[in-house]
């Protein structure tokens, strides 16, 4: 079976091609169509699935299946949300990932490589600062995690005022192990950075607590954090945003740094 959904994407009509036959798929791609596959034998029958994701025994044979970004269990699972998510994906326009009163935290498109201050041209912004780094960056990290570092846009006059994210733990050697132990969901390195124009106004605080709202109730992961010592701004944030100090980090082998973790009863 074959079904076109029809949705507007930043006021655009667009059609997403949803089906199980292989050909139908295949073709509609082909022809430059965003696609999403059904296959019931996606292991995680809650939702939507990469297709580089392990699949269940007996699935083997649907090579075709590497070719389709998005796979769900059944025509049921695809909503408008997943439906825009496909069709953002397909047309190279960005995810929102949530706003605040003053803030919209969504991820980084093309265009923005130009949009970083030049006092903010340090090594922690060149990849956003080029297009082609940026792109690949798009691609690979949005694609395939469906997280990573997003944009902080200012509401107000649209202007880009940092960056806000989560990404997979790059913890100092024996961070790691005092990680509490919980209900096995995966943790996430929660980041953000508000150029300076932009800093005393709390817009860290407003970012991070989105970026973490979102990895918890959307990615179902825990937060956690690593903080230079001496950075109280910093630590008092991440305490408001319910993270609590792993005080066994506290010392000379770690360089000053502290480890922050979510704690769940």
């Amino acid at each position: 079976m074959t079904e076109e959904k029809r949705i507007l994407v930043e006021g655009r009509p667009c059609t997403l091609i949803i089906s199980d036959e292989p050909q139908a798929l295949l073709a509609a791609k082909a022809a430059g169509r965003a696609v999403l596959a059904v296959d019931p034998s996606v292991l995680d029958p809650g939702a939507a699935a990469s297709a580089a994701a392990p699949r269940a025994e007996g699935a083997a044979d649907r090579d075709w299946l590497s070719g389709i970004p998005y796979v769900v269990p059944s025509f049921e699972d695809a909503d408008d949300v997943l439906a825009e998510l496909v069709l953002r994906r397909h047309l190279g326009l960005p995810w929102k990932i949530g706003e605040t009163e003053r803030l919209i935290l969504r991820e980084f498109a093309e265009t923005d490589a130009e949009r970083i201050p030049e006092e903010e041209y340090g090594s922690q912004e060149a990849m956003f600062r080029s297009r082609t780094f940026l792109r690949a960056y798009i691609e690979k990290q949005y694609g395939f995690y469906e997280y990573g570092v997003w944009a902080v846009v200012e509401k107000a006059a649209g202007d880009l005022a940092g960056m806000a994210g989560v990404s997979n733990p790059r913890l100092m050697p024996g961070m790691e192990k005092l990680l509490p132990e919980g209900d096995g969901s995966p943790w996430l390195e929660l980041g953000y950075h508000i150029f300076r124009p932009y800093r005393n106004r709390g817009y860290g605080k407003e970012a991070a607590g989105e970026a973490a709202s979102y990895a918890n109730e959307v990615l179902g992961a825990r937060i956690c954090a690593v903080i230079d010592r001496e950075n109280k701004a910093s630590r008092r944030l991440a305490e408001g945003l319910g993270l609590s100090l792993i005080q066994e980090t506290d010392t000379e082998s770690f360089e000053g740094r502290l480890l922050y973790a979510q704690i769940r009863p």
